[in-house]
């Protein structure tokens, strides 16, 4: 058995447990603001599909794209503190969307069709495109920000 040397450290080093503290930080931040897409979004689909009638897949869409708009606005400036507009992270934040509207119509059009409950299609396309969204928006769409170099509020 190695005899273990007292210099040396167990600890994280400071630069990675700050750089996983804002990790976690930006990840709250980005779930609060999905809070808010999420009850747009929610808002206007039940609002079109269970009240007016509409198809969910076409509601979705609709719905989705509510959630993008807020989305964009409020990630852009507070979780991922990108800076001057740039047109190129509009349209990969487009993008990145516009993928996930598409599974999430999908999705949702497979889950009616195997009779699923509403709310709980609705549920599990939500977790789905949440998980989408934080990868393309942190790693893709606002990699040059300036909230990304340390993640923090």
């Amino acid at each position: 058995m190695e005899a273990r040397d007292p210099m040396k450290k167990t600890t994280t080093p400071p630069e990675r447990a700050h750089g996983r503290r804002g990790l976690t930080k930006q990840m709250a931040v980005f779930g609060a603001v999905g809070v808010m897409n999420t009850a747009v979004d929610a808002l206007a689909f039940f609002a079109l599909a269970a009240w007016l009638h509409v198809p969910s897949a076409a509601a979705q869409v609709v719905s989705y794209a509510c959630g993008m708009a807020n989305s964009f606005v409020w990630n852009r400036g507070l979780t991922f503190r990108a800076g001057a507009f740039r047109w190129s992270e509009l349209a990969r934040f487009v993008a990145v969307g516009g993928l996930s509207m598409v599974l999430s119509a999908a999705g949702m059009w497979a889950l009616a069709r195997a009779d699923w409950p509403l709310v709980a299609a609705k549920a599990l396309v939500t977790l789905g495109t949440l998980c989408l969204n934080f990868v393309g928006s942190k790693w893709w769409v606002w990699r040059h920000a300036t909230g990304q170099a340390d993640a923090a509020l």
